[in-house]
């Protein structure tokens, strides 16, 4: 990725690519322009500081960042995960930054597992810390069990029926019984997960007044908007600097198209596979309801529109 001072000086030599025409910004929901957003220690420290409540001494001071950051275990077969953003603080926190655009089947499982490979990543990186190996025996060995805080952000441009209707959730490890006893605090404070629904967030410019907001309205509006205020945001007038198309050379306008057409391939599949495990089901109930007698073969045509030839073929076959 390109500098500030590379992007000021940016020459192309191809006009910009017809899916990108009219656009002041690449949309940082994409991969490329979620990279190119938040390639800035100060862009990621402003989001994460709002989107984890940081204030004073208790902000981001140190950050360690890679994009596409593939973690790979044995178990025993070896198996591995691509993570958006992986982030270390210099407080020994550890983050998994994921973007995503299409809504997908298993959504909590995939995340519950990315956190398994964040928390066991950063059980190995916290022993394997320079401070950690100057301990005493006794001292690691009291320590064995002990786990870093590890932080999963999840970033989605749909909605979440767990979020019920708000923009913004935290997930965390609660205790019924402290619950139901008025005790509103996780049992283990260092694994929480941080929900985002950009489909939720419908705040207009001028209600933004934190800079959580200010990055959600970004991520959601900059595709699709020509302009975007920076709310008085440095680490924001900078980063849009950092997605505006005329600021990005071949290479990087080039990466953008080819994503938009392959997601944009991959999103209709899945919207298809949805329509059609609809239709299975569909036609699935309206086989039961002629078995029981409940509907006949002439309404589940009609009425619930299951193919002819399949229905045909359940009175061919006595059902």
């Amino acid at each position: 990725m390109k500098n500030s001072s590379q992007r000021k000086n940016v020459v192309r030599k191809e006009p910009i690519p017809a899916k990108l025409v009219g656009q002041a910004f690449i949309d940082p929901t994409y991969d490329t322009g979620f990279q190119e957003l938040f390639d800035s220690p100060k862009a990621l420290k402003d989001f994460l500081d709002g989107l984890l409540n940081l204030h004073g001494n208790d902000q981001i001071k140190e950050l360690k960042y890679t994009f596409n950051y593939t973690n790979r275990f044995r178990m025993p077969q070896s198996r591995k995960i691509i993570m958006d953003a992986f982030a270390t603080t210099g407080s020994g926190r550890f983050l998994d930054i994921e973007m995503q655009r299409a809504e997908h089947s298993f959504f909590i499982d995939r995340a519950v597992l990315y956190k398994a490979f964040l928390v066991i990543k950063g059980k190995q990186q916290m022993d394997a810390a320079v401070e950690f190996k100057a301990l005493s025996k006794e001292e690691k060995e009291y320590r064995r069990y002990q786990l870093p805080e590890c932080i999963s952000i999840w970033i989605c441009n749909f909605d979440l029926p767990e979020l019920c209707g708000k923009y913004i959730d935290e997930w965390a490890i609660y205790s019924r019984n402290s619950m139901e006893n008025g005790i509103k605090e996780p049992v283990f404070t260092k694994n929480k997960y941080i929900i985002v629904s950009l489909a939720n967030f419908n705040k207009s410019a001028s209600e933004v007044k934190t800079a959580t907001d200010a990055w959600l309205y970004l991520l959601k509006y900059a595709g699709t908007e020509n302009e975007i205020p920076s709310f008085g945001n440095s680490a924001i007038e900078d980063a849009l600097e950092r997605i505006r198309i005329d600021n990005l050379d071949d290479e990087t306008l080039k990466a953008m198209e080819h994503e938009m057409v392959t997601k944009e391939e991959i999103e209709c599949r899945l919207a298809g596979a949805k329509i059609e495990t609809r239709k299975a089901t569909q036609i699935e109930n309206a086989k039961i309801l002629v078995e029981a007698g409940k509907l006949s073969i002439d309404d589940a045509i009609a009425l619930l529109h299951v193919p002819e030839n399949i229905a045909r073929h359940w009175k061919k076959n006595k059902v």
